[in-house]
């Protein structure tokens, strides 16, 4: 007889009909229990599933290969029946899952292949993305960092080459929140500082290298907080402004231009229009004909006109011109816009819509020049608009230099200075193109 130690606890056992329930096994069993133990292939009632491997108490447990009718398998660890521990899992479209499992699901460390290119490596639980991992997608799309239920959660970076941005920081349910680096247009335009479900919120500081602009304070809703609504002129020295008395100037540039077209009534001996009271409303910007014009701060302003220095970079145009009426024109809506060149050093002018009109009378121009010799160079035209930026301390100086000069062949009047927003702004961006400002002013002949 043989020693008990070599007699075996199982026998092989082969079933030729289905059980009472449809499956059919073909394995070792207990001899002991009569339950499944050791190895063998079970064919489930369902066809769907073949399980082939080791057996404890009737139940998958050890390593073993679960196939699907489909052409999919499980291949792996298994205990007490359950898919737990280290395995293979494999599907029809050639997707495959290499890491560990608990109870049937992937759950730990792990590399999922998809068949449409999605790769994901790192931490599962209940067979989603959790703790941290690498996920690439097949737009070329890629996230690194922490996940939490399927979703960026924690620090992590978001390279979306399908949107042409990056993120690096802190997510939350997916979406950007708490501190974070944002670029945008290929790293042209960057965002540091806080987000909120997705969007730039809190204290932020924006650059963009397409416009030029950065902004540094609070941002709401993907735009800033306080964002310039307008533009404004004032003193160099204070942050009052040269708006209110430019208000008050209109009146008196209408009553210059009607009084202008009825050049009639002028011969008859009609009088000129008395100069509008702006003495009380604050301070006002004059020019001096031949003159520079005066420094003047261009500013930015919100919506209720205060000023915002948080925004830099903004360029702008600034041009000069009087208004008049064309030649024979009876319409009073009619109403041109003739430019004012800076720094024109030309002594005379005559607007070429009044060429062949008679001269100004005696008094009213500037004196004639001498003829230039035969090696001097004509007067310099000078420049029919200047273009500036807004610099760091959310205001630009102009005036002030040669460049500025105000022609001496000017005629005393109200006269207009517009600053017309330039920046190259891109659509869909934060930043809003600003209405032009226009604001008249008083040249004199001075004292």
């Amino acid at each position: 007889a043989l020693p008990i130690s070599q007699i075996s606890s199982t026998i092989r056992l082969s079933d030729r009909e289905k059980n009472h329930a449809g499956a059919r096994y073909d394995g070792e069993v207990s001899i002991t229990t009569g339950q499944r133990e050791g190895k063998g292939t079970y064919y489930y009632t369902n066809p769907y599933f073949t399980y082939e491997g080791e057996w404890l108490n009737g139940k998958k447990h050890g390593q073993g290969r679960l196939s699907f009718e489909e052409g999919g398998f499980y291949e792996g660890s298994f205990e007490a029946g359950e898919i737990t521990g280290a395995g293979i899992q494999e599907w029809r479209d050639g997707s495959h899952y290499v890491g560990q499992f608990l109870l049937g699901h992937k759950h730990g460390e792990g590399t999922l292949e998809k068949a449409d290119g999605t790769r994901y490596t790192g931490g599962w639980a209940q067979n989603r993305y959790s703790g941290h991992g690498d996920l690439s997608l097949p737009n070329g799309d890629r996230y690194a960092g922490n996940f939490l239920g399927h979703k960026f959660h924690g620090a992590g970076s978001l390279d979306q080459k399908s949107q042409d941005l990056t993120y690096e920081g802190e997510f939350e349910a997916g979406l950007r929140h708490g501190q974070g680096e944002l670029k945008e247009q290929g790293g042209a335009a960057v965002y540091i500082g806080q987000f909120q479900a997705g969007k730039k919120h809190g204290q932020g500081k924006a650059l963009d290298e397409a416009s030029g602009i950065s902004y540094e304070g609070p941002w709401s809703e993907d735009r800033p907080q306080r964002p310039a609504a307008a533009w404004d002129l004032g003193p160099t020295d204070s942050e009052e402004t040269y708006w209110h008395v430019g208000e008050l100037l209109k009146e008196e540039a209408l009553n210059q231009l009607n009084a202008a077209a009825n050049a009639k009534d002028k011969k008859k001996g009609a009088k000129s229009p008395s100069p509008v009271d702006t003495s009380d409303a604050g301070p006002e910007l004059k020019g001096i004909r031949g003159q520079v014009l005066p420094e003047v701060a261009v500013r930015l302003v919100d919506v209720d006109k205060a000023v915002v220095t948080a925004e830099v970079g903004r360029r702008f145009r600034v041009t000069m011109y009087k208004e008049r009426r064309p030649p024979g024109s009876e319409d009073p809506d009619e109403i041109l816009r003739r430019p004012v060149n800076f720094g024109d050093q030309r002594q005379t002018y005559v607007d070429p819509l009044d060429e062949g009109s008679e001269p100004p009378a005696k008094g009213k121009g500037a004196p004639a020049p001498p003829p230039p010799g035969e090696d001097e160079e004509p007067p310099s035209e000078g420049s029919e608009a200047i273009d500036a930026a807004v610099g760091a301390d959310g205001q630009c100086i102009i005036g002030g230099s040669d460049e500025w000069l105000l022609p001496v062949h000017l005629q005393p009047a109200v006269y207009w200075l517009r600053i017309e927003d330039i920046t190259e702004l891109c659509e869909g961006g934060p930043w809003g193109r600003m209405e032009p400002l226009e604001m008249p002013f008083r040249v004199t002949l001075g004292e």
